[in-house]
């Protein structure tokens, strides 16, 4: 009895070893369209509701299901990311939102060094948290659509008025999202996702090396 539980432990042991320590090939052109489509609109309504454990599972989701990051460093994104949306929903104003930076900068960091991206952190980080102040205003669509297709830009290596389309469609989600249309927000965030797979298909190694 006591060896087939040991056997039993050692098993698990063996299990949780290889899911957390077996190479992964990171990329952020991994992504499934539907899926995170919907996952990243999970994460603006949990935001929304200010609900950490699962905004950090639906992080963690992304991160390890759609980037394909290795565990340990899924959950290390998750974690980062999900303390940088929870401050900037907590803020009473612009300062305290911009608390936010610090633990958003932790979560590129990490996804591009796993990634090999070669973004550059910083810009992006702030043009992410500038996102998600001009998301709570009704006024600045457009300005919200160019500086998504800016970050998708310098995110991807590509040029934002190539981006521009796949924006103009987050930024509509977004919309969606901030008025509770949930089931609008997935299709046009699935639409902006899809548009940006597309466009990456397109890039030719060639075209991407002199970027």
């Amino acid at each position: 009895m006591v060896s087939l539980f040991l056997r039993l432990v050692l098993v698990v042991a063996l299990t949780l070893a290889a899911y957390f320590f077996w190479p992964h090939e990171s990329s952020l052109h991994a992504f499934e369209t539907a899926r995170i489509g919907e996952l990243e609109v999970d994460v603006w309504r949990l935001a929304q509701k200010k609900d950490q454990w699962d905004l950090f599972l639906a992080l963690y989701r992304i991160a390890e299901g759609q980037y394909r990051l290795p565990p340990i460093a899924a959950i290390s994104v998750a974690w980062h990311t999900s303390a940088a949306i929870l401050i900037f929903e907590s803020g009473a104003d612009r300062a305290d939102q911009e608390r936010a930076l610090d633990p958003l900068q932790q979560a590129f960091r990490i996804l591009n060094e796993q990634t090999h991206a070669g973004f550059d952190v910083e810009v992006v980080s702030r043009l992410e948290l500038f996102t998600w102040m001009l998301s709570g205003d009704k006024s600045k669509h457009g300005q919200l659509a160019s500086a998504l297709a800016e970050k998708i830009a310098l995110t991807y290596r590509l040029s934002a008025a190539d981006c521009a389309p796949a924006a103009e469609e987050f930024s509509k989600a977004r919309r969606f999202a901030r008025d509770g249309r949930w089931n609008e927000a997935v299709k046009a965030n699935t639409a902006g996702w899809k548009r940006l797979k597309d466009l990456l298909a397109a890039q030719t190694p060639e075209k991407q090396a002199k970027k």
